[in-house]
């Protein structure tokens, strides 16, 4: 069985997160794609556009996020605007799509799929929607898809709304759709779920779906390049 390194973090400010995906990245290309990465964290409150996003799709100033404390990014994913902030649980898997044995497309549909499986085990009923990429209860989103593939090697990856701050996604039209109803499992459930009891969960799933054994590697951002040369 192939064998993933899973990273579980705490909140992790987005540039360094990007930057140890990065790394993570040059890692698999380096073992020729035969080594498979996860990292799970949880991110400071930030906005972040695709590279093809439409910039009217955040509805506040510049002005208005710092003062609330949101950063604005314009990163390389696809997609359009979204919302990163404590309470959602973040995965970015950096792998092979050739290793995996994958397309982009089937790639997609397997990460909408770990959410999907995720939300069943905490009784939440899922699926996909035509619409757009992601998980869905209902007419409300859930889950959150955006992608890179660079050289083969997956970037970025998946969000999925635990117990965030639902408000925050009033200040975009999330994934460009207008008045999109955004949902946590918290508010299905209503009472309080924590990050780290779905990243349990999830990691099952994910273990199941892509067929990987998954090695735990907990560890402050910092100590990361260390810990990666023993991964």
């Amino acid at each position: 069985m192939k064998r993933c390194t899973v990273f579980k973090l705490n909140e992790v400010p987005y540039d360094e997160a990007l930057s140890f995906q990065f790394e993570l990245a040059e890692r698999v290309k380096d073992k020729k794609g035969k080594e498979t990465f996860l990292i799970l964290l949880e991110h400071p409150p930030v906005i972040t556009l695709g590279k093809n996003g439409n910039g009217a799709n955040v509805l506040v100033s510049p002005e208005t996020l710092k003062k609330k404390g949101i950063e604005l990014k314009r990163i390389g994913r696809g997609g359009d605007a979204t919302y990163h902030g404590p309470g959602q649980l973040v995965g970015y898997p950096i792998l092979s799509l050739a290793y995996h044995k994958k397309s982009i497309r089937e790639y997609v549909a397997r990460l909408e799929e770990t959410m999907i499986k995720t939300l069943d085990r905490f009784g939440i009923k899922a699926e996909r929607n035509s619409r757009n990429a992601g998980a869905w209860v209902g007419d409300a989103k859930i889950g959150f898809v955006g992608v890179r593939i660079s050289r083969g090697i997956s970037h970025h990856g998946f969000s999925l709304n635990v117990d965030p701050d639902l408000k925050a996604f009033d200040l975009i039209h999330p994934c460009g759709l207008k008045k999109q109803k955004v949902t946590s499992l918290s508010e299905q459930k209503n009472k309080k779920i924590s990050v780290n009891e779905v990243a349990k969960e999830y990691l099952k799933v994910f273990s199941d779906l892509f067929g990987v054994k998954t090695v735990l590697v907990r560890t402050h951002i910092s100590y990361i390049p260390k810990v990666v040369e023993h991964a």
